[in-house]
C-alpha cells in the first residue's frame, strides 16, 4: 500500500512541475535576436510591446521585434516565474534587461510536436 501512494505521488509531482521555458528562447531574448526568436513562434502571435499591440503574422511579429530589439538593446534576460496555464499551454514571466532599463516579458507557449511554440509575447515597461 505504501508503495501504491509513492507511486502515485511520484506520477502527480511530475504533472504538477511546469515545463520550463527552452533555453534558446531565453538565449535570443538576452541577445535580442528576432530572428532566432521567430523560429519558436506560431504562424500568428499576439503580441504586445511598447506602442505596438495586436495579432501579428510570424513574419510581422518578427520584423516589429527587431525594432524594438533595435531600440531597447537586451543586455540579459532572467526568468522569474513559471507554470502551467489553461489548455495545455506554459507560461514565463522575466525581466529584460536593456540599454534603456528594464522591461516585464510574459510568454505563453505551448509544446506541439516536442517543440516550444510562442503564441503570445507581452513586453512592457518594468514601473
Amino acid at each position: 500500500m505504501r508503495n501504491l501512494f509513492l507511486g502515485l505521488l511520484l506520477i502527480i509531482s511530475t504533472h504538477i512541475v511546469a515545463l520550463p521555458l527552452n533555453s534558446n528562447i531565453v538565449d535570443a531574448l538576452k541577445a535580442g535576436d528576432a530572428t532566432e526568436l521567430s523560429k519558436f513562434i506560431d504562424s500568428s502571435i499576439d503580441l504586445s510591446i511598447p506602442e505596438n499591440e495586436g495579432m501579428f503574422s510570424k513574419t510581422q511579429g518578427t520584423i516589429i521585434l527587431k525594432t524594438f530589439f533595435f531600440k531597447n538593446k537586451p543586455s540579459d534576460f532572467r526568468v522569474l516565474n513559471s507554470g502551467d496555464a489553461k489548455n495545455n499551454t506554459h507560461y514565463a514571466i522575466g525581466t529584460l534587461d536593456t540599454v534603456k532599463g528594464q522591461f516585464r516579458v510574459y510568454i505563453l507557449y505551448k509544446e506541439i510536436n516536442g517543440k516550444s511554440t510562442i503564441v503570445e509575447l507581452r513586453i512592457e515597461t518594468d514601473e
